[in-house]
């Protein structure tokens, strides 16, 4: 994700300071499609400002002692080019699945089932959770949000109910035991043996 295409795009709109940028990100629900961070936004901002891509328009004192000014921005000529270059090859890169479990799961052989259940569980209810919210964002806003924006946050939903399918699956296979293999003289996989739980 390129954090140097949401801001230019955020400036393409209008001027900002860079809190402007982070809260207009926040406010339009883009924490659901995109790991946004502080220190990586600043950063880019000056990579930016380096590069010609943005210019200071002007600064807005802060009241209080020591405060910064706040720095307002806009995207310049050849910054609107870059936002073009960028859009373009955003575009184009390929997709690879990325919840953060799939790295792991190749190793699931190896780990407590029970635990692995628990987590899936914890990781459901997050998404449960994410999936409620950016209903609620479409009942509330969907008629004053861009219809690429729109497309957008319904992606995300998409891909939110299929996360939640593939979780249940995984808390349902941990739970009986499905990932607790070992390896079968022919070279395959078969499922350890495991003794019967114990009540009480």
């Amino acid at each position: 994700m390129s954090m140097k295409l949401l801001i230019l795009g955020l400036l393409m709109e209008k001027d900002r300071h860079p809190y402007n940028i982070r809260q207009a990100m926040v406010q339009r629900n883009w924490t659901y499609a995109f790991r946004l961070r502080d220190g990586s936004l600043y950063y880019a901002v000056d990579q930016l400002r380096a590069r010609g891509w943005i210019e200071a328009v002007h600064t807005v004192p802060v009241p209080g002692e020591h405060r910064p000014d706040k720095t307002i921005y806009r995207i310049t000529e050849a910054g609107r080019r870059e936002f073009d270059r960028l859009m373009y090859a955003q575009l184009e890169l390929p997709s690879y699945p990325q919840h953060p479990m799939m790295l792991a799961m190749p190793f699931l052989r190896y780990a407590d089932q029970d635990r692995v259940a628990e987590i899936a569980a914890r990781q459901l209810a997050a998404c449960e959770a994410r999936i409620a919210s950016l209903e609620q964002v479409l009942e509330v806003k969907a008629a004053r949000i861009p219809a690429s924006a729109l497309r957008m946050i319904e992606g995300v939903l998409e891909f939110g109910h299929a996360e939640r399918d593939w979780l249940r699956t995984i808390i349902a296979e941990a739970e009986n035991g499905v990932y607790d293999e070992v390896r079968t003289e022919d070279d395959g996989w078969r499922r350890r043996e495991r003794p019967p739980k114990q009540n009480g």
